[in-house]
């Protein structure tokens, strides 16, 4: 997107550009305004710092430039380009710079400042999950309940509102409740009725928070006031919050459905977005063995209808290739009018997995390594991977993606799909409804049934082990995923795609680049676009995050739904010995991290869900369920036997699912047992965790009968409690001889028969030169 004409003298005027103080305050007020938070946030640091930059100097008015504080503050916490990690805490530092209370508690302060202090404080809560920033919330909130109501009681229905999110945290429960509900009435009693907005949010939050439903949609009612979207749906999150923290079904109490009946009058599918919170979908790493099992995972979710919920859609390597394809099916559908149905997102993901079969029985990695050959030649050219990253863009362009692009045409034959292509507005959106302006995921989402989800291809950045990002709008390294208080690697800028400077990636090469596993891809360059010479090298997002949950975490998302069939350690009874022990020993303790990084998301992302910070949480792995077992030593005396069931907690059997858990992630052909296989695993055990997992949706993500999909067949059998079938064996035997890769694939024999000798004579001689 072209920069605006407020950004181009936002630019101008950092680079030295002098304004009046009336031309830089309304300047930092518009960007503001129009969500450029970082140009806003910057113009008013320079602002502050720099008396000189304005022509007439900065007003002497306290008030003035208390306001200017509180904003630069504000801003600061906001910005997306600043390090989650560190940013809120900057944004406090500027607030007690000026306002001396800020960290002395036995000093009185003023209410706006110390709600400002909470917001930043809860804000920090949001991206980091840290219960003790919920609790620093709390406490500034309260200081500032101390004050007198004002007009919006802005700090005192916030306290109450974190009270009660402490309490169901388990933080002193019935004392927060009862200082919850004191706040309350409080409000209630002593607040002037202004006739505002603010003023009448608060009243209404006030009696909602202490079920009083038909009270507070009477104050609606009565209410004339017009809120912008934003501040609507501010209230409407937060209310929905607590409506969750009251009932286990909020929509089955009429009361509460009547009170969102009101307050999103004429936007019916708000209320099933504000209720049910902000969904991101996580699709894992792990090559066609994960994109197969994400199908099925698809699937399910397509029939209980929570597909149309999906706002961020993050991807990891095979993740990213079926995602991709799921986002595209997906953009074709919303170009067209009319609504979606949930028998619209059955059929969607039907023709998508009969695509996706048929795009990968082209055998990707079979046309990038015809033959050994290639790979030696390759690797003695002095890439740092086997196979070419460029031939599987190619490849995934011409069969996965370009079939599925609809926009008005395809591109020139020579042209990929690039990534700022992807841009597009729906058939059904209502500028009505929504207000002036382009269609904006991010903005109007909330406000639609069938969401646009935000599509985000992860990759690893090997100049800097930094996770990569690429969305339809921009790309590069986003602070999201950098802590500098730990990190003191420089991060690379991200900005927005702009054709004029080289600044762009086909959709191909961004799939690739997120799939680039490491030895067996080179990396993918993307050229010098930044000083100091840098040449960008991306390699396998799953480097760095092989889940893909930060980007959900970062995009705000508050129900996280995680398909995770990635590569996960195996027990290894006898370690290798000699060079190729070496080697294995190498991966293996890749393999350890990596476990370890997989584990250490998980408990992160559990932990918020405890918090209240995660509304619901449905983690899935392919492994799920299997039993761990305990090898018992040698001269144990031990006399126990565990029980083993056939069938895992999923309702799978277990003897399948280890098979399956246990075949290749590669990029080569997968037989229908297999695709079949993965699909049906992926499916069951999503039907079975979505209602486990996210008990307070089943009103919404409701079950249904289920539908006759092509992996009909593999379910029945793979979740059969019968003693044998006819196929059992045979399609058992089948999935275990999947487990390998055949690197060999495509070969002459005379080749495969020469390198085997060579080996075997270095292996001779390694072995007579050690002993």
């Amino acid at each position: 997107m072209p920069d605006t004409k407020d950004v181009d003298q936002a630019r101008s005027f950092l680079q030295g550009e002098r304004l009046t103080f009336a031309q830089a305050n309304a300047l930092w007020n518009r960007l503001k305004k129009d969500d450029e938070l970082s140009w806003a946030r910057q113009v008013l640091q320079r602002l502050r710092e720099e008396p000189d930059c304005v022509s007439d100097g900065l007003p002497n008015a306290k008030a003035t430039n208390d306001i200017l504080c509180h904003q630069q503050a504000l801003l600061t916490s906001k910005d997306p380009e600043l390090d989650a990690a560190t940013r809120h805490d900057d944004a406090l530092e500027l607030l007690a710079r000026r306002f001396e209370f800020i960290k002395n508690k036995e000093l009185p302060g003023d209410g706006e400042t110390l709600g400002i202090a909470g917001g930043i404080s809860k804000r920090r809560w949001s991206d980091l999950g840290q219960l003790k920033d919920l609790m620093q919330a709390a406490e500034f909130y309260e200081r500032g309940a101390r004050n007198d109501l004002g007009d919006d009681a802005y700090p005192h229905i916030n306290a109450a509102f974190l009270e009660d999110v402490l309490a169901e945290a388990g933080q002193q429960p019935e004392e927060r409740r009862r200082r919850a509900r004191e706040l309350r009435e409080r409000i209630l009693r002593d607040i002037e009725i202004s006739g505002t907005w603010f003023n009448t949010a608060t009243r209404a939050e006030a009696l909602f928070g202490l079920e009083r439903y038909d009270e507070a949609t009477e104050v609606l009612r009565q209410s004339a006031a017009k809120p912008a979207p934003w501040e609507l749906r501010t209230m409407a999150e937060q209310v929905a919050h607590l409506a969750h923290i009251h009932k286990k079904q909020p929509l089955s109490v009429p009361s509460i459905r009547k009170f969102f009946d009101t307050l999103l009058s004429g936007a019916g599918s708000a209320i099933r977005s504000v209720m049910i919170g902000k969904v991101g979908l996580a699709l894992s790493g792990g090559g066609f063995r994960a994109s197969f099992y994400h199908l099925g995972v698809l699937a399910c979710l397509a029939e209980c209808d929570a597909l149309r919920d999906v706002e961020v859609l993050s991807c990891v390597s095979g993740g990213s290739i079926v995602g991709a394809c799921y986002w595209l099916k997906l953009r074709q559908r919303l170009l067209q009018p009319g609504a979606l149905t949930r028998d619209d997102y059955i059929e969607l993901v039907r023709d998508l997995i009969k695509h996706f079969q048929l795009a990968v029985d082209t055998d990707v990695r079979g046309q990038v390594q015809p033959y050994v050959a290639s790979i030696l030649w390759h690797m003695a050219l002095g890439e740092k991977g086997a196979l070419s990253p460029e031939k599987v863009a190619a490849a995934l362009e011409e069969h996965f993606y370009r079939p599925l692009w609809s926009a008005g045409g395809l591109p020139r034959d020579n042209e990929p799909i690039r990534m700022d292509q992807l841009v597009f507005t729906p058939a059904d959106h209502n500028p009505a409804l929504a207000g002036p302006g382009e269609f904006n995921p991010a903005k109007h989402n909330w406000l639609r049934a069938q969401k646009v989800p935000a599509l985000i291809l992860n990759a690893t950045t090997v100049n800097t082990g930094h996770v990569w990002h690429f969305t339809s709008t921009w790309m590069g390294e986003s602070p999201w995923a950098v802590h500098e208080a730990a990190d003191s690697i420089p991060r690379l800028e991200w900005s927005n795609y702009d054709g004029t400077v080289g600044w762009h990636i086909g959709l191909g090469r961004a799939v690739a680049a997120s799939a680039c596993v490491p030895m067996v891809f080179a990396p993918l360059r993307l050229g010098k676009s930044y000083e100091k010479g840098i040449e960008v090298s991306l390699v396998d997002g799953g480097v760095h995050d092989n889940q893909g949950t930060v980007s959900l975490l970062a995009s705000g998302c508050n129900v996280i739904l995680v398909s995770d069939a990635c590569g996960q350690l195996m027990l290894e009874p006898v370690p290798t010995p000699g060079l190729r022990g070496l080697k294995k020993s190498t991966m293996r303790s890749m393999d350890t991290l990596m476990e370890r990084v997989r584990l250490a998301n998980f408990a992160d992302l559990d932990a918020r869900r405890r918090s209240g910070l995660l509304r619901g949480l449905m983690f899935l792995h392919l492994k799920s369920g299997l039993d761990a077992e305990v090898i018992r030593l040698s001269f144990s005396q031990e006399a126990y036997v565990l029980k083993r069931e056939p069938l895992s907690r999923s309702g799978v059997r277990k003897d399948f699912q280890q098979a399956l858990a246990e075949l290749r992630t590669d990029l080569n052909v997968f037989t229908a047992d297999e695709a079949c296989g993965l699909m049906a695993c992926g499916y069951q055990m999503a039907s079975k965790a979505l209602y486990d997992q996210l008990p307070k949706l089943q009103e919404i993500w409701q079950r249904t009968p289920r539908t006759d999909w092509p992996f009909k067949d593999m379910l029945d059998e793979i979740t059969s409690g019968k003693n044998t079938t006819a196929l059992r064996e045979k399609r058992l035997q089948a999935l275990r001889e999947g487990s390998s890769v055949d690197f060999w694939a495509g070969s002459p024999s005379w080749l495969i028969k020469a390198f085997r000798r060579v080996r075997s004579s270095i292996r001779t001689y390694f072995a007579a030169t050690i002993a």
